[in-house]
């Protein structure tokens, strides 16, 4: 490695992928952005992973072993330490990142000073490096982006580049499977995040990754999620509250008076004094709050319609105002 400090420090946790990590690693160090320390840590693979990364000689390249296997919340939280750049830039040890990656990310940095976290869309490859033809798409708009990650990841964590200051404010990962929701929504609900309109990754889909041998462990990481994040928030944290801002939403169960009051301090928390929600986060925000009054507020339905702060002239369509309408006058019937 040379001496010079990079601007880039590109993590890579690694675990028994000896098929996949010669790829992971060309990938990175064919970047069209040259000036960075490949941070490569092994997790003690039992396989030949640890032989793969030696046939590679790249004076970028940093190998670290843990003494023993400490999972990969242990290991990416190495380089709260051991990260020498000014920024981090995550590389999953199986997925393969396009040419200008780094690059593009370093020029949004540079465009927008007030992010802390960028990352991209990824396109997925099944184990041969054949495209299956899907992609994960992040949501693009920062101000959308900011509520959205309240209810979901948004983030393809792969393709992400943060500030490394920003990451060891918030001490890295805590929890598995889920940690980097957990990680980063909590940084988005301190700071302006963003995600580019580009791909960014291809994102290696198959058997026996994590998110399907694990995917109800998965989902049982997320309710506490929310409970940490509305607790930081100062806000009520019990399950109901939980459930409104987690995917899929029971709508039938939502208390409406509960859900206004939560969102207004939803609002008042996430979004700065002096910025305001984009029109493109207004309209979505509003679609959630028709999808509650349409299924609870019986009669009352047109008049929630129009409720503050989710209502804007701009937000809603003609048959919408129709529907609620109707949904009003049956209900009124109905209780007659």
């Amino acid at each position: 490695m040379n001496s010079q400090r990079p601007l880039v420090t590109v993590l890579m946790a690694a675990y028994n992928t000896e098929k996949y990590i010669y790829s992971a690693i060309q990938s990175i160090l064919n970047q069209t952005y040259p000036h960075f320390e490949l941070l490569i840590i092994d997790d003690c693979s039992t396989d030949n992973t640890l032989d793969e990364i030696k046939k590679i000689e790249d004076s970028r390249i940093r190998l670290l072993q843990n003494d023993r296997n400490q999972g990969v919340v242990f290991t990416r939280n190495r380089a709260l330490e051991e990260a020498k750049g000014t920024f981090i830039a995550i590389m999953d040890s199986d997925d393969i990142a396009v040419h200008d990656r780094l690059e593009s990310l370093l020029n949004e940095f540079e465009a927008h000073p007030e992010y802390v976290l960028i990352g991209g869309h990824a396109d997925l490859i099944d184990s041969a490096d054949v495209p299956t033809g899907r992609q994960f798409t992040s949501e693009t708009d920062p101000s959308l982006l900011r509520y959205c990650m309240l209810l979901e990841n948004n983030f393809n964590h792969s393709s992400v580049m943060m500030r490394t200051e920003v990451f060891r404010e918030f001490k890295g990962y805590r929890i598995p499977l889920a940690e980097d929701y957990d990680l980063f929504l909590r940084i988005s609900t301190k700071y302006p995040v963003a995600n580019l309109n580009k791909v960014l990754l291809f994102y290696r889909d198959h058997t026996l990754g994590l998110s399907k041998r694990y995917a109800q462990e998965l989902e049982n990481q997320i309710l506490p999620i929310k409970e940490n994040i509305l607790r930081s928030l100062r806000l009520p944290c019990d399950i109901s509250y939980q459930k409104m801002i987690t995917y899929p939403i029971n709508w039938s169960e939502v208390n409406i008076a509960s859900y206004r009051q939560l969102h207004i301090n939803l609002f008042n928390r996430i979004y700065p004094a002096h910025s305001t929600p984009s029109l493109r986060a207004k309209r979505f925000i509003f679609q959630r709050w028709y999808e509650v009054i349409m299924n609870n507020g019986g009669k009352m339905t047109i008049f929630y319609f129009f409720n503050a702060p989710f209502f804007g002239w701009k937000y809603f369509t003609v048959k919408q105002f129709r529907r609620a309408f109707k949904n009003s006058v049956k209900n009124l019937f109905k209780q007659k």
